[in-house]
């Protein structure tokens, strides 16, 4: 056999052989060329916080009686209400009891006024009918009294003066008797208007209370429920409250912004007026441009966390959603602070982090100490270890 037909088969396979290999691909994308450069260092702060409004109507526990007293009813965070409508119900059942006690107490005074009134109509009528039989008798008796003496027997005429005199006596007792009970009526009967009047002005005064236990929507709008005081969740039933407490709110949605928390060891990132971009955690894919406006003097315990303390920070929204954006909803916000305007920089990805000392990779395969400064997502600032220009490796 020639030898050419044992070439012939082996060329073939080597020839398809190369053209599957020379077609090869991995697919792996080209890694970007790493540098260290000079510019502007951005360093980010990020917040968490959530969306509040600025202004709007508060419903708080009014005055009551009692000073403290439970949520028996609360309409659901966020729904949309009417004006008029329900949005809380207190706790009525002292009140209710209450009530019944002062009701019961109108009904008696209006009763015994009643059966006082009767009694007294009777004992004066009885004591103005006296009075006028000794008046008739007194009458009669003194004109027999008046008979000239000289027509009379001596006796006679003596009888007839005692008999006028006991007259007279009589009749001035009948009618200071019937004056003390008009006098004494009077008194007794205004004790007893003030009675009632106290016992229906406590009755009003409960009723109204009732009445204000359930607080109604003063406009149309959305209900956003207040956060317990310590807790760190909403009011919901059974919460205990007190006068001024306030409940929940119908916010101005014209006026959202977001209420969030620099952490103490930031303080001093910030400041007002500084950029910021604030992402909905229910909508991660959206952003809107805001602002700082206010950063507290103060540190306070954070309500999310309270074993940290917190700079409460107000950051203004420069474009508002309202057909997304609702009052509670929970927000980060990347503040935009420009540390150094010309800074020596080196990507992260060229950068080992996890030492106590930074280390840098550079594009030779060499790994050299680094000093570095402060840190954002993408970057950090070069103290001294590397150049300008200098090409770095992948970590």
């Amino acid at each position: 056999m020639s030898p050419m037909k044992f070439l012939f088969p082996s060329a073939v396979l080597l020839f398809f052989a190369a053209g599957c290999f020379s077609g090869y691909d991995s697919g792996a994308p080209a890694r970007e060329e790493l540098r260290v450069h000079r510019g502007p260092f951005r360093g980010d702060v990020v917040l968490t916080g959530e969306l509040r409004a600025g202004r709007g109507d508060d419903l708080v526990v009014p005055r009551l009686p009692q000073w403290q007293t439970s949520i028996k009813w609360l309409i659901t965070d966020g729904a949309q209400v009417k004006q008029g409508e329900r949005v809380v119900e207190l706790d009525n059942s002292v009140f209710a009891t209450n009530l019944d006690a002062k009701r019961q107490a109108v009904a008696q005074a209006q009763q015994e006024l009643q059966q006082k009134d009767a009694e007294w109509y009777a004992d004066t009528l009885q004591k103005q009918i006296d009075a006028q039989k000794r008046r008739a008798e007194y009458d009669k008796i003194k004109l027999d009294a008046e008979v000239p003496k000289e027509v009379l027997s001596a006796r006679d005429f003596q009888d007839r003066q005692v008999k006028y005199q006991r007259a007279e006596v009589e009749l001035a007792k009948a009618v200071n008797l019937l004056k003390s009970q008009r006098v004494s009526v009077a008194s007794d009967r205004q004790n007893l208007l003030i009675k009632l009047d106290t016992a229906e002005r406590e009755l009003t005064i409960a009723e109204d209370a009732l009445e204000q236990l359930v607080l109604r929507a003063p406009r149309d709008g959305i209900v956003v429920i207040r956060d317990h005081p310590w807790e760190g969740r909403r009011l919901q039933e059974g919460d205990g409250v007190w006068v001024g407490f306030p409940l929940a709110q119908l916010p101005e949605l014209a006026t959202l912004r977001v209420e969030a928390d620099l952490a103490d060891v930031d303080d001093g990132k910030i400041g007002a007026g500084m950029p910021a971009t604030v992402v909905l955690d229910a909508y991660p894919s959206l952003s809107f441009p805001a602002r700082v406006t206010s950063v507290s003097a103060v540190a306070q315990e954070s309500s999310r966390q309270s074993l940290r303390r917190v700079f409460a920070t107000i950051v203004a929204l420069e474009k508002l959603d309202t057909t997304r954006m609702r009052p509670g909803l929970s927000a980060r916000v990347i503040v935009h602070a420009i540390g150094n305007p010309d800074a020596l920089l080196a990507p992260r990805a060229a950068l080992d982090l996890s030492s106590s000392k930074p280390l840098a990779h550079l594009a030779n395969g060499k790994v050299v100490p680094v000093t570095l400064g402060p840190c954002n997502a993408q970057e950090c600032i070069v103290k001294s270890g590397l150049t300008e220009g200098e090409q770095l490796g992948h970590a």
